[in-house]
């Protein structure tokens, strides 16, 4: 069953359809169209930022690792962005070969 997109953004990423949505003023939600890749960014969260992977795909995750799986990001974050700018960014982070992975034990704070 594909993903939900009533009330949520579509677009591509890099020839793949995605959707984005804030839940509950709380996380900011990215999901493939076919529900393989979806992260949670927390919003307004202390500590490190940090996305938590809960579709069984992404990149340097092994699919029989459970989820969620709460990883560091390693890219700075600037804060001012629209939600679109976070989305891409989040987005090409997610997909770099190159990027670092730190797990966390456990999700951060929301304030």
């Amino acid at each position: 069953m594909p993903a939900r997109t009533k009330r949520r953004a579509k677009f591509d990423f890099r020839g793949r359809p995605f959707v984005w949505w804030v839940d509950g003023d709380r996380y900011l939600r990215i999901a493939s169209a076919d529900k393989k890749f979806i992260i949670a960014f927390p919003l307004g969260g202390s500590g490190p930022p940090a996305i938590a992977v809960i579709g069984q795909e992404f990149p340097g995750v092994e699919p029989v690792v459970p989820r969620p799986v709460w990883l560091r990001l390693s890219a700075p974050w600037a804060s001012g962005k629209s939600m679109g700018a976070w989305v891409d960014e989040l987005l090409r982070w997610s997909f770099d070969p190159a990027h670092s992975l730190t797990r966390l034990d456990k999700p951060p704070e929301l304030l």
